[in-house]
C-alpha cells in the first residue's frame, strides 16, 4: 500500500468511527451499504450529485437503490459527515465530504460548477459578529450564485 492509499484508509477509518459512534448512539444498523456508500464519497475529491454516488456504487459493483442513497446521505449529514449545498437554479443538491475540509465558501455559476474560496476578511466578519453579539458561531456557510461573464468576440 503506497503511502496515498495508507492515507486514504486512515482518513476512511477515522469517519467510519464517526459513523458507527452515531448508529450505536441511535440504535441504527451497520450495513455495508452504508459503509460503501461513506467510502464512494471519501475516495472523491470533489462535489458530488446523488446521480453520480449511484453510478460510482454501480461502477464498483455495488448495488443499491437510490432511496437508499438518500437516507445514506441524509444519515452523514446528521453525523457532520457530509455537507449539502443547493442548487436552486437547476432544482438539484449537491454534496462533499466534509469531515477533514478546512472552512470555504462557494461561487454556485448557473452551468452548475462551484468554485470553492476562502477569504480570510469573512473570518475577520464571524469575529465581528461574536463580538457584537456575544455569541460564538460554531460554523458558516456563504454562497454566492452567479454566471461567467459573457466574451466578446
Amino acid at each position: 500500500m503506497n503511502k496515498n492509499e495508507q492515507l486514504n484508509e486512515e482518513r476512511f477509518l477515522t469517519v467510519k468511527a464517526i459513523l458507527d459512534e452515531h448508529l450505536e448512539k441511535n440504535n441504527q444498523r451497520k450495513t455495508p451499504e452504508r459503509y460503501a456508500i461513506l467510502r464512494g464519497i471519501y475516495d472523491l475529491d470533489d462535489h458530488f450529485s446523488i446521480e453520480e454516488i449511484f453510478e460510482l456504487m454501480k461502477t464498483n459493483n455495488y448495488r443499491v437503490s437510490r432511496a437508499t442513497l438518500y437516507n445514506t446521505i441524509e444519515l452523514l449529514i446528521e453525523c457532520n459527515l457530509v455537507t449539502k449545498h443547493s442548487q436552486p437554479q437547476h432544482n438539484q443538491a449537491t454534496y462533499e465530504a466534509s469531515h477533514f475540509s478546512r472552512q470555504h465558501d462557494h461561487l454556485i455559476l448557473e452551468d452548475g460548477e462551484i468554485i470553492e474560496f476562502c477569504d480570510p476578511r469573512i473570518e475577520h466578519i464571524k469575529k465581528t459578529m461574536e463580538e457584537l453579539f456575544d455569541v460564538k458561531i460554531d460554523k458558516h456557510t456563504l454562497y454566492f450564485y452567479g454566471s461567467r461573464n459573457k466574451k466578446e468576440e
